[in-house]
């Protein structure tokens, strides 16, 4: 056995030497250029987050960059809605009363002034409240004259009453030249004046004789008794008719006053029928046809939208015989969920944003009018109601829209745009520009959107350049990027 080792163990030692150093160097050259590389790799940190590109493809690309900035974020929820006629300009104009729609003077689509005239009817009920007018408006002339009438007696009256006071200053004969108009108070005030004097004259004649005792004092007294007698009579009269004047002129009044009233009355219920105020004047109401003639007359300016008779068709009172309407404005009409109504705050004048997909998706401002309190039984949701100007006629009654809401109220954020951010595998980062072509992967937290801006919670600071436009093209060149490594 010793014999054995002896004899084989030196070639043992050399084989285990030869196999030994073959197996190191196997091992320094498989494992050697891996190491170099890590070595290498760990020496530029952060190089796999920047995205380098060439002058030529960084021309194409024709990026856009846009600095993170403080903005006034609001959130804002988008509802459905519909376009409906301003309940203000749209009007079913219909028959005030029985008759015979004798012609429609315009046309479906037309467009129409305030005042225009658009049909003409027949109705006997319009011919009889003008036949009231007419009566209403003759009694009233007929009250004003007689009033102007007892007017000018009373003041006449009162004119020659303090003429003839005392009455013994002026003589009867001088009275009957005064041809003032006085009615029955001439001759009334006359007699009395020319009673008194006579019995002042009959005096007089005899007061000197007897003085001389040529006449018994009876006699005297007699007439004295006499003069008294007629100038109580006189002033009797005077102060009947000046109250009989002043009491006629206070009924002549009073009958004027009831006269207007009734033409008034007669006035209101002929324009409630007509719809509109009729200027006509009565002097050319004098055939059957004129006084009946109802003139249908637009309410305000818009276009005609239907019509539901023809001509010299029979009508009821209350049919619609077209529909007018004024587009320049409209309502937009959408319904808030209970969901939203804790975080929604609306109040009339809140311009809100509407969009038209029929309009390839064109948008408009509108106006909250109105916001419902009464909750819909069916829906569980409330009405809102805004004005939405339409001059050049896009919008129509009917068409579907999408109403941004604001939820909540604007406050300031550190935002960038929308299109800055990108995502992948459920990370979210943006491209910071770092000059000369090279963009910087920066991973961003972000916190409520808009659909123009995104708030940044990390990530970024205020003033950093971000890509605004190109940055999915970012996103493919790094991921390439990774694939090559």
């Amino acid at each position: 056995m010793n014999h054995f080792f002896t004899k084989f163990a030196p070639g043992l030692i050399v084989a285990i030497l030869l196999v030994s150093c073959w197996y190191s160097v196997h091992l320094l050259l498989t494992q050697s250029p891996a190491t170099d590389t890590q070595e290498a790799a760990s020496n530029l940190p952060g190089d796999a987050d920047i995205v380098t590109l060439p002058a030529g493809k960084l021309t194409a690309a024709n990026l856009e960059t846009s600095s993170v900035q403080s903005h006034v974020l609001e959130m804002a929820n988008i509802i459905t809605g519909r376009i409906q006629y301003d309940e203000r300009k749209h009007v079913d104009i219909k028959a005030p009363l029985d008759g015979l729609l004798q012609e429609i003077v315009v046309t479906p689509g037309e467009q129409v002034g305030r005042g225009e005239l658009i049909a003409i009817m027949r109705s006997p009920d319009i011919g009889q409240a003008r036949s009231d007018v007419i009566k209403r408006k003759r009694e009233l002339d007929l009250a004003t004259q007689i009033l102007h009438r007892e007017s000018t007696i009373a003041d006449n009256l009162s004119k020659l009453l303090a003429k003839i006071t005392p009455p013994a200053n002026t003589s009867t004969s001088e009275l009957n030249t005064d041809e003032s108009a006085l009615g029955t108070y001439r001759l009334e005030i006359l007699t009395a004046h020319a009673k008194l004097q006579l019995a002042q004259e009959l005096l007089n004649n005899i007061q000197p004789l007897a003085e001389t005792g040529a006449i018994p004092g009876r006699t005297i007294r007699e007439r004295q008794a006499e003069l008294q007698i007629a100038r109580s009579t006189f002033q009797t009269a005077c102060d009947q008719a000046l109250y009989n004047s002043t009491q006629s002129k206070f009924a002549s009044e009073a009958k004027v006053a009831e006269a207007q009233r009734q033409f008034h009355l007669a006035q209101q219920s002929l324009e409630a029928l007509l719809g509109y105020k009729d200027i006509d004047d009565s002097s050319n109401l004098t055939s059957e046809e004129a006084l009946s003639r109802l003139e249908i007359r637009a309410p305000f300016s818009g276009t005609i939208e239907s019509r539901g008779f023809a001509n010299q068709e029979r009508v009821s009172k209350g049919d619609s015989i077209m529909a007018l309407a004024n587009t320049t404005s409209l309502y937009v009409s959408a319904n808030l969920r209970e969901g939203d109504w804790s975080a929604i705050s609306l109040t009339a004048g809140t311009k809100i944003k509407v969009e038209v997909p029929a309009l390839e998706h064109r948008s408009f401002d509108a106006v909250v009018s109105f916001v419902g309190r009464e909750i819909d039984r069916e829906s569980k949701a409330i009405p809102l109601v805004a004005t939405i100007d339409n001059p050049e006629g896009l919008l129509r009654p009917g068409m579907f829209v999408r109403v941004t809401i604001p939820v909540g109220k604007p406050r300031q954020a550190i935002t960038i745009s929308s299109n800055a951010i990108v995502q992948h595998e459920n990370h979210s980062f943006a491209f910071v520009d770092l000059g000369g072509g090279r963009f910087r992967k920066v991973d961003v937290r972000t916190g409520q959107a808009t659909e123009d801006w995104v708030e940044v919670l990390d990530g970024l600071r205020l003033g950093d350049a971000v890509v605004a436009r190109g940055a999915f093209l970012l996103k493919s060149e790094l991921l390439l990027q990774g694939e090559t490594e």
